[in-house]
Order: C-alpha cells, then structure tokens, then sequence
C-alpha cells in the first residue's frame, strides 16, 4: 500500500506515530516540498542548505530503514547546497549513509539535470527506480517511447522499475465499472505491463477546499474504485495508492496573518470520510473538544487503542490533551487513515461489498 505524503511536520509525525505493523504494511511516497515564503520579511524563510539539510536524519528518525519511495517538489530539483552537490544528490548520499532505503521517483516530465543526477545514484545504490505517470501521459500515443527514452537515459530496464499511475484529483469516479474500464485499457497499452517491479493507482476524491461548514460525510472514491481496478488486470494486479486525507499540491504560498483556516477533524470511515468543519481555529482552538466529542460518540469510532490518532481524539475529547493547533488534526486524521487502510486491505473484499 503506498500514501502520498508532503514531507511536512503533520506528515511525518503521523508517519513516527503508526504502530509497527501498520508501518511494515505501506511505503510512503514522500514529496521534498518547496521552501515556504516569509510575508513579513517577504523572503523565503529558509535557504536551501537550512530546508534541506535536516532532511536525511528526519527520514531515518522518523521513518528507520523502512522502504519509501522520494520525490522532490520542482522548485528544489535544480537547487545547489554548500558543498556543491545538488540538493538530488545531498539528500539520497546522507539519508543512505544513516541506512534509509530510498527508490528514486521520475516522471516524463523531469529535467535532464533531475535524471542525470538519479542515473548516478541508481547506479551506485542499485535501487531502481519508480515511474510515476499521469492519466495525460496514457493519452499520448507516443507514451510507450517515451518511456523506453526515460529508462534508456537513466540506464535501467522495466523489470528494475516501479510503475506508479498517478490519477491525481479526476473530475468524475462514477460509474465505477466505466471508469475502472477506462483505465484499464489506457493502462494496458503499456508495453511489458507484468515485467514492472510493482506497479500501483493512486488516486484522491477528497477536497477539502470545497467542504463548507459544518462538513458531512464523503464517499472515499479512489477506495471504491479499487476493487474494480483490480479485475481489469489479468497477470500484474495493482496496489493501492492514496493521498491519506488531502491534496498532495503544493498551492502558491498564502500570507497566514491575513488567513485564519476553519477547524477541521477528519475521521476515515469504511467508505467515506466524516468531516466536520467549524469556525475559524485561531482565537477559538477550544472548539477541538466539541468535534472531538462528536467523533468518539459515532458507532465507526474504533477506539483509543486502535491508532495514535484515535487516541488523540479521545484524550482532547475527555480533556486529557490540549487543544493542539491546526497541524495536530492533520496528523491525527492522517495516523487514523493510514491505519484504516492498513485493516482494510487486510479484507479489502468484505469491506467494500
């Protein structure tokens, strides 16, 4: 099972927190993000040395030598560190110094810089690589080339690489049997589709943008569609792939001063999401109790020994914990999905039918 994760505090705290069973079940899909923007100073609030260098001792700190799979946000691709190495290349040669496992992530539409750097790597690590693809690269008819070019240039064979087909946010799910259809045959236009590694559709039908006060239940699309998806292939069955509980987009930077987000508590249900949405956090970080409390009196709620998250939950809820801050429920709502998922694709058949 692979997640899709922004390598943000909220992100990896939630990574820390799972119970060992539930991490030897995923592999992350960690996104390097862009460093933020100071408003006040109207500067970036780091250089590229200070956002990158943490890095490689984070990921051992919080993830060990568990298996993930990195990318990088465009913006740091070409950046240069003190020493002169490539932000790419300080990032793999620290972090597999510590004894992180990391499989470098292309796409077709990555610099030569960006592949140059990742050729050098899985030449020494022997690591391969993963794939990731979007619906618009299916489309083209010149897809099965251009993968050959990409894999040529990097000096790797399919059979050393993990095939990611990425749906991002489409427009329309439903009707699950046409949609699993289409992709099906978009996807098995690949050539050598069993020869891949692994190979995974990941997909996300969650926008919280869109969810107005005070929330209600969403159906969780990619999960319904995954059975579906799973027939359509005959010798290479996908895994699933998701973005836990939001976007994995990094939108242009917001000033915070002028912005004061609603409260949210996200709770992963079976085949949707409970959302409740309230006023605005900052000024009124008290009302965590109330949707706390709404949370533990549902008959889905599993209890606090179930994750770290749900625990949270109840301890706020029964004001065993504070109120926390916005990047708290993040975290709490992304352990308790992760978590979720892990059960379910334990029985992926009984829970869905």
């Amino acid at each position: 099972m692979y997640h899709f994760l922004k390598w943000r505090q909220s992100e990896y705290q939630a990574l820390f927190k799972l119970e060992n069973k539930i991490k030897d079940a995923i592999v992350p899909f960690i996104i390097v993000p862009p460093i933020e923007y100071d408003f006040a100073e109207k500067q970036l609030k780091k250089t590229i040395q200070e956002h990158i260098e943490p890095m490689p001792k984070r990921f051992k700190d919080k993830w060990g030598s568990r298996l993930a799979l990195l990318d990088f946000h465009e913006s740091v691709e070409q950046e240069i560190m003190d020493n002169g190495d490539t932000a790419i290349k300080y990032v793999y040669n620290n972090a597999i110094a510590l004894g992180c496992k990391l499989i470098p992530v292309i796409s077709l539409q990555k610099s030569v810089l960006f592949l140059t750097e990742i050729r050098k790597i899985i030449k020494t690590q022997k690591c391969g690589v993963a794939l990731r693809l979007f619906l618009e690269d299916l489309d083209k008819v010149t897809i099965n080339n251009e993968i050959s070019n990409i894999l040529s240039t990097i000096e790797l064979t399919i059979k050393d690489v993990d095939l990611i087909i990425d749906l991002k946010m489409p427009d329309k799910f439903e009707p699950y049997p046409l949609f699993s259809n289409i992709i099906g045959m978009k996807i098995n236009k690949l050539n050598s589709l069993k020869d891949y590694r692994s190979f995974v559709i990941a997909g996300n039908s969650l926008n919280t943008k869109e969810i107005k006060q005070p929330g209600g239940l969403f159906i969780r699309h990619e999960w319904m569609l995954y059975p579906h998806l799973v027939n359509k292939f005959k010798e290479k069955s996908p895994a699933f792939g998701d973005y836990t509980i939001e976007n994995i987009d990094f939108p242009p930077p917001m000033d915070m001063r002028k912005v004061n987000p609603s409260a949210k508590l996200i709770y992963t249900l079976p085949q949707h999401w409970h959302v409740l949405k309230a006023k605005a956090f900052r000024g009124n970080e008290g009302q965590m109790v109330a949707l706390c409390k709404k949370i533990i009196s549902i008959p889905a709620y599993k209890g606090i020994t179930f994750s770290d998250g749900d625990k949270r939950i109840h301890d706020t809820a029964n004001g065993k914990e504070n109120h926390g801050n916005l990047g708290t429920w993040k975290q709490v709502a992304i352990n308790h999905h992760m978590t979720k998922v892990v059960h379910q694709l334990s029985s992926y058949h009984a829970s869905v039918i």
